[in-house]
């Protein structure tokens, strides 16, 4: 029970507000300058970034409301739906392509327990790193599947000069959704990274953290089961 109110505290509830509400609008704008580029949905920006801190800081479940709360805002806002479908389609291809995509990018925070045991710099940027590849490539499987299954039965649909093509759906969905997720997989890890790298408390919400007293804490523990066994000889 403690673990439970530890995780969904008030102060957790606020940051999943702030950060969906800071996500939304970066998708928001990114959607704007890269409408253009990618007429079928999707756009190079870093609103994948507010999933993650969330989720390196209270975990991955936090981390996958968050995500939740921004793909119902941009439902909201407007999305892309396939054209004449069977309504049981249309609902299959939104939850791919917004109320699944973005909390997929949550589980990023599997390895949350694995960043805050981490004692130096550099295996904090690892373990970020790690956990932003798990969650952008999840996320990007979720709009690979909606492109193959649901929009790439329509070759007069597809974007660039694949327009009536005779290219596999597969390879197209591949191949369009890696042009802007893949931007988006290293901008968002490569922030995420420095971000650590200059302010590591940004994943740190306990009150007093501090690296020097983490890595005291690690070095107490490797040399207890030494000092243990110097008991034991004496």
């Amino acid at each position: 029970m403690k673990r439970k109110e530890k995780i969904w505290s008030v102060r957790t509830i606020a940051e999943i507000g702030i950060f969906a509400a800071l996500g939304y609008v970066l998708d928001l704008l990114a959607g704007i300058y890269s409408s253009p580029l990618f007429p079928n949905g999707g756009a190079i920006g870093i609103a994948m970034l507010c999933v993650f801190v969330v989720s390196f800081r209270r975990g991955f479940l936090p981390g996958m409301l968050t995500g939740l709360i921004m793909g119902l805002l941009d439902i909201l806002d407007g999305f892309y739906v396939i054209s004449g479908a069977e309504w049981y389609m249309s609902f299959l291809q939104v939850a791919l392509d917004y109320w699944l995509a973005y909390p997929l990018a949550g589980l990023a925070g599997v390895v949350a327990i694995l960043v805050k045991k981490a004692d130096t710099k550099k295996k904090m940027v690892l373990w970020v790193s790690i956990g932003c590849l798990i969650g952008g490539s999840l996320k990007y499987i979720s709009h690979v599947l909606s492109g193959a299954i649901f929009w790439g039965a329509d070759a007069g649909s597809f974007a660039w000069s694949f327009k009536d093509s005779t290219i596999s759906p597969w390879a197209y969905s591949f191949i369009y959704n890696i042009a802007y997720m893949g931007p988006d997989i290293f901008l968002c890890t490569l922030l995420a990274d420095v971000l650590i790298v200059i302010w590591p408390k940004a994943i740190h919400p306990e009150e007093g953290w501090s690296l020097e007293k983490q890595t005291a804490v690690e070095a107490k523990c490797v040399e207890h089961p030494t000092s243990q066994k110097e008991k034991e000889g004496k």
